[in-house]
């Protein structure tokens, strides 16, 4: 086969500096060149280029707010689950409180000086309970609404009475109702929070 002079030789040129194009790629564009000429050519290159990067971006768009918004969903569903458990423990406590309280005062109330059955037991969980509701205050605001906690800061320092000089009668009946107030407060501030 003999060489053409190099001013014979077609030179290929590339469609961009970062690649160079086959033989058999160059005659395809340039009989593509040659059917819909130089613009048509990128105007149709242009048509299949942009749609794709319109999805492509579209896509990525897509996925990552999807992402973030499972990702705080999660969050907020774990945190609500918190708040909700938190909830549940200062209503439970604050109800064996109550209990205790009240039924001391029964106790008094029918000068019923005897061993009741349920009496260890009842005394037994006002003691855990008066623990939990004195963590939960401690806590506050961090997990339970602001005004859940100032219930909670209320309770805490409310003037009590004092076994030695008052009757002990009074004094269960006041702890029952300041436990009652909290107890029904809480609730309220509960379901407001937890949007129940």
């Amino acid at each position: 086969m003999e060489k053409l002079p190099r001013t014979h030789q077609r030179k290929s040129k590339p469609l961009a500096n970062s690649f160079t194009l086959s033989p058999s790629s160059i005659k395809r564009v340039q009989a593509i060149r040659r059917v819909t000429g130089d613009d048509d050519f990128m105007t149709e290159y242009l048509k299949i280029i942009v749609p794709s990067l319109i999805g492509l971006i579209t896509t990525v768009t897509a996925t990552f707010f999807t992402a973030r918004w499972a990702v705080n969903r999660a969050f907020q569903e774990r945190w609500w689950a918190r708040k909700e458990q938190v909830y549940s423990e200062i209503i439970e406590a604050l109800h064996d409180l109550l209990r205790y309280s009240s039924f001391e005062a029964n106790q008094y109330r029918n000068n019923y000086r005897g061993e009741h059955p349920k009496e260890k037991e009842f005394a037994a969980r006002y003691s855990e309970a008066y623990w939990k509701v004195q963590k939960m205050t401690d806590l506050g605001p961090f997990v339970i609404s602001e005004e859940a906690a100032e219930i909670l800061h209320r309770l805490r320092e409310r003037p009590k009475l004092d076994f030695e000089y008052d009757d002990p009668l009074d004094i269960r009946d006041q702890e029952t109702k300041h436990y009652r107030e909290a107890l029904d407060g809480i609730r309220r501030y509960a379901r407001n929070d937890l949007k129940v």
